[in-house]
């Protein structure tokens, strides 16, 4: 099996966790290709093996060669980006791009059997010819997704989110009953045939302080999301059992405080930082960023560029790793 790694910004830590992946011989039970720029890991010194797209759409069986010492398998993205009606686009911007929608295909064609992502720039992303908030949206375009949804999992905690990259001042207006039910939804479904988990317990964490307080501080609780939640235990009380709305204050504090074997099996929450906080306070450099609703296996590292780290030595690629362990843990279960 391969497992497509896209590295992100060419500019960020992105090459360099995956060299350092590389070069210490890990194994993940896959062969890894790295889709994206060159020139990164030329400056890292590393010995490279390119292959072109051709060729992997061509041969009946894809296998990485094999070599004494550690290399990287380069499906290369062009050194050159296209202009636009703007001028040209942003170089390592376009290249990160490129790199994600090219291991989609792969994906999608099954020539590999899963992505891992690495971190990019959204801003140089946009920049670069993506018009996308981020990896989330762009891979639902690309598959034709509709309805996807964030996970982030790490062994203590896994969270999804109904909504995703938003100014804070557009959540209300954007938290529905649909949109509640189907992230609670996909959430069991992962659960159940990813983690084999038969009947998950899943808590579903409050907009507003003190769960609104019946309605002191907020009506979306009484309005939209108790109403969700209701209709959720009406039509699948035996496959899963959901509480909530609950005050997002002490939710986590109690999860943890619980043995393993009795925290929920997931909580899904209303905003991007409601639930990215504690999941990362809790083990940040373990957490894997997982996306629901795709026809292929999609995980991701939890952090950012690190344009501020890069050739210092100090980037982790903890993430990294373990978001490769799950995309070929996954991709075992689903061939």
């Amino acid at each position: 099996m391969i497992i497509a790694v896209t590295p992100g910004d060419p500019a960020g830590v992105g090459p360099e966790l995956l060299w350092k992946l590389l070069r210490s011989r890990e194994r993940f039970g896959a062969d890894l290709l790295c889709v994206g720029a060159r020139a990164p890991f030329e400056k890292l010194g590393a010995p490279i093996h390119e292959v072109t797209l051709s060729e992997l759409s061509s041969a009946r069986r894809i296998r990485a060669p094999k070599k004494n010492r550690p290399f990287v398998w380069l499906l290369p993205a062009p050194n050159q980006a296209p202009k636009s009606a703007r001028g040209p686009l942003h170089l390592e911007g376009y290249q990160s791009g490129w790199s994600i929608k090219t291991a989609t295909v792969l994906a999608q064609k099954g020539i590999v059997g899963a992505l891992t992502t690495g971190p990019i720039s959204k801003e140089r992303f946009q920049r670069g010819g993506f018009p996308f908030p981020g990896h989330t949206e762009f891979l639902a375009h690309l598959c034709g997704a509709k309805n996807v949804t964030m996970m982030l999992a790490n062994d203590q905690l896994r969270i999804t989110l109904v909504t995703t990259h938003l100014a804070l001042s557009g959540v209300p207006k954007a938290i529905t009953q649909p949109k509640i039910i189907r992230t609670v939804l996909q959430t069991v479904e992962h659960l159940r045939h990813w983690w084999k988990i038969k009947r998950p317990r899943i808590a579903v964490a409050a907009l507003n302080p003190h769960a609104g307080e019946s309605g002191l501080f907020g009506n979306e609780e009484i309005r939209i999301i108790q109403p969700a939640l209701d209709h959720l235990r009406r039509i699948g009380r035996e496959r899963y059992q959901i509480d909530g709305p609950l005050p997002a204050d002490t939710l986590f504090a109690k999860h943890v405080a619980l043995p393993p074997k009795d925290r929920y099996d997931a909580v899904v929450c209303m905003y991007h930082d409601q639930g990215l906080i504690p999941v990362k306070l809790l083990d940040f450099p373990q957490t894997v960023n997982i996306t629901l609703g795709l026809p292929i296996v999609r995980t991701s590292v939890d952090h950012g560029v690190g344009f501020d780290i890069v050739g210092t030595g100090r980037a982790d690629p903890s993430s990294l790793r373990s978001a490769i362990r799950l995309a070929a843990k996954i991709a075992r279960i689903r061939a």
